[in-house]
């Protein structure tokens, strides 16, 4: 696999998000499951999601609440927010 620059990026023929949980999760045919396993070799951003999707935890039946933002990463937005929001030219 190798990383090629600028080409850290979802493309179209990228599986969806859901498709490589559900691989993940073994839960996919046998054939879709080696189409992924397949992409997977060639494709680092796939690869890292699905690494990143280990720590994803499924709703509880009946839970569809948002997650917390970490406190930090609140104030980060909130800051850029408001300097955008005094940067911005009203047409």
């Amino acid at each position: 696999m190798k990383l090629q620059k600028g080409r850290f990026k979802k493309m179209a023929s990228c599986p969806a998000s859901s498709t490589l949980l559900s691989f993940r999760r073994k839960k996919l045919s046998g054939g879709t499951s080696k189409l992924v396993k397949f992409h997977l070799n060639d494709c680092e951003f796939c690869s890292a999601e699905i690494a990143l999707l280990a720590f994803h935890k499924p709703a509880k039946k009946g839970e569809h609440k948002s997650p917390e933002i970490p406190m930090n990463l609140r104030i980060l937005a909130e800051s850029i927010l408001c300097q955008n929001s005094k940067t911005r030219i009203i047409r």
